[in-house]
């Protein structure tokens, strides 16, 4: 019966995160690089896990990927720099974070753990290769929570990506 509950829970709340177009405030938050960010030969993302560049992702913790538009050839290729505001926001629940498969497309118990992905999709007023900053939450033994915090984002990326809450003077609201 706790499972049935569970499941059905679940399963409302990844429908209701698959259609969010955005979480309260996030669209007025800048995004600029701070450090220069590498990414790794044969991929199209970097992954920021404890302030640092990380080789691969530990899932018992936070971290975030910052996606490119193209895959690294033999050698890495680094954003040094760049400014984004980000233009939208989705959350989806995730059974596994790598493969990205939604939480209600399998059942799962309490010793499976879950995780909440948020992606903040970035727009530049530049030419960019940056594409979102894909962030997951990981939640274990039946608990389960919010996708992170500004506040979390910000310790997890580190000096990498600065994180500006602050409304720009002068902006506008049309395109």
């Amino acid at each position: 019966m706790t499972d049935t509950v569970i499941i059905v829970c679940l399963l409302a709340v990844a429908l209701v995160g698959c259609a969010s177009p955005s979480r309260s405030g996030l669209e007025s938050i800048g995004l600029s690089i701070g450090a220069p960010i590498e990414i790794p030969p044969q991929r199209a993302h970097a992954i920021l896990q404890n302030g640092r560049l990380a080789g691969s992702s530990n899932k018992i913790a936070p971290y975030c990927e910052l996606e490119v538009r193209r895959v690294s050839g033999e050698e890495p290729q680094w954003i040094r720099q760049g400014t984004f505001r980000i233009g939208r926001v989705s959350e989806r629940i995730l059974i596994d974070p790598t493969t990205r498969i939604p939480a209600f497309f399998q059942v799962t118990s309490c010793s499976d753990p879950l995780f909440q992905e948020s992606v903040w999709w970035l727009e530049s007023q530049a030419p960019s290769q940056v594409l979102f900053l894909r962030c997951i939450a990981p939640y274990y033994n039946c608990r389960f929570g919010p996708p992170l915090s500004v506040e979390q984002v910000r310790q997890v990326v580190g000096d990498h990506l600065i994180i500006d809450t602050a409304e720009p003077a002068g902006r506008s609201s049309g395109r």
